[in-house]
This record gives structure tokens, sequence and C-alpha cells, in this order.
């Protein structure tokens, strides 16, 4: 009995018979993680799932990292105010220190002249208005204090001079247009007082005395000035 020739497998048919094979021992691997509770969608799902939360934590890592130089900033801004505000302090203290020594030598310089705690007219001024016969007397008080004491007073003054060849007198209700009698002042080392003041038609001013009171019961001070307009050319004395 004659034996038949086997034929060889042709190559289709290998490649076939090893496609085959390999999806049986792939779906026997996939199999076998199945049954031990793997799952290639569940690999998945966790695997987009780190990286959502991978793209999260390094967001968050950004904002903090954001947050410490915004603090560190803060901090270096607040130090560096800090010094300038010390700086300032300084210079403010050190300026202050020398206007107290230059204060206590010019007040000195004051109590020697005209002694201590006296109240003076240190200087008058007479300025014309722009309306006939209205001037504004400016008046600058004194105080020579060796203490930071405030003086309160009321001041007045009164204008001399003659009308139709007479000699008379004005005093402040007379040519303020208010009336006033007399004016308060309040002062620790000096004022400035202004006044208007309004002269009659035919009167002419020769001497302004200004009278100063402090307290209610004390003894006036008296300061006569001549009636000299800024300006105006001094009257020759002949």
């Amino acid at each position: 009995m004659s034996q038949r020739r086997r034929r060889p497998l042709s190559r289709r048919r290998i490649a076939v018979i090893a496609a085959v094979a390999l999806a049986l021992v792939y779906g026997g691997f996939e199999l076998g993680r199945a049954v031990s509770g793997y799952s290639v969608v569940a690999a998945m799902k966790q695997g987009i799932a780190l990286r959502r939360e991978n793209r999260a934590l390094a967001e968050r890592n950004e904002t903090l990292e954001r947050r410490v130089a915004t603090a560190e900033l803060s901090q270096r801004v607040d130090r560096q105010a800090q010094s300038d505000a010390q700086r300032m302090m300084g210079e403010l203290q050190a300026e202050t220190a020398r206007q107290q020594q230059e204060l206590q030598f010019y007040r000195g310089l004051v109590a020697r002249q005209f002694g201590a705690g006296t109240l003076r007219v240190q200087e008058l001024r007479i300025r014309a208005e722009e309306e006939a016969r209205e001037f504004r007397v400016r008046i600058t008080l004194v105080q020579a204090a060796t203490r930071d004491a405030v003086a309160n007073g009321t001041l007045t003054l009164t204008v001399s001079g003659a009308q139709g060849g007479e000699p008379r007198q004005l005093a402040l209700d007379e040519v303020e247009p208010r009336q006033r009698r007399e004016l308060p002042f309040s002062l620790r080392f000096f004022q400035q007082i202004e006044v208007p003041v309004a002269l009659p038609e035919g009167f002419e001013p020769a001497e302004l005395v200004v009278e100063t009171r402090l307290g209610r019961n004390a003894e006036p001070r008296r300061q006569a000035f001549p009636w000299r307009v800024e300006g105006e050319p001094e009257p020759v004395v002949l």
C-alpha cells in the first residue's frame, strides 16, 4: 500500500495558524487578567483620571509658586517701606531738633532785647486799598517768651491826625467797617492781624497808636507809629 505524500503547508496557512495561536494566547492572557480583576477599560479610565489629577496638581503647584513669589515681593516691599519710614523719621527728628535749637536761640535774642514775657508790636505796615480813603493795617505781634506760653488778649488802635485845622483822634470803631471796639489775639510766638481802616473825608492822619492788653484786668501797653503808607513818599520835614 503506497503511502500518500503530505503536502507542505503553505505560507498563508502558517500565517493564519500563527495569528490564531496569538489570538488564543492574548485571549487567554486577557481572560486571566479579567478573572483576577484587571480590566483594560478600567485601566484606561484610571490613566485618564491620573493625568487629570496630575494637571490639577501642576496648576495648584504653579498657583502656590505665584503666591510664594508675591508674598516674598510683598515682604521685600514692606521691608523697604519700613526702612524708608525709619529713615524719614530720623531725618524729621533731626530737623525738628535743629529747628528747636534755632527757636531757642531766637527766643533768647528776643528775650534779651525786649525782656522775657514781653508782648509787643514788632512791625506795623499800612497799605492803601483800591477805594479812596481805605487802607489795610497789618500788625505783627511778638511775644518774647522763654516757655511755650500762650498769650491771649485784645488789641485796639487809634488814628491821630487833624481835620479842618483841628486835632482829632479816631477810635477803632470809628474807622473799622464792622465798628469793632477791639480785636482778639492768641499767640505763642507771633501773630499777624490785619485791620481794614476807612478814614473820613478831610481827615489827615499823622500817627497810629496800637494798644494791647493781656487779659481783662492787665494794664494796656501802647506803642505809637507814624502814619506811613507803603509806596508813598515820606513827608519832607522842614
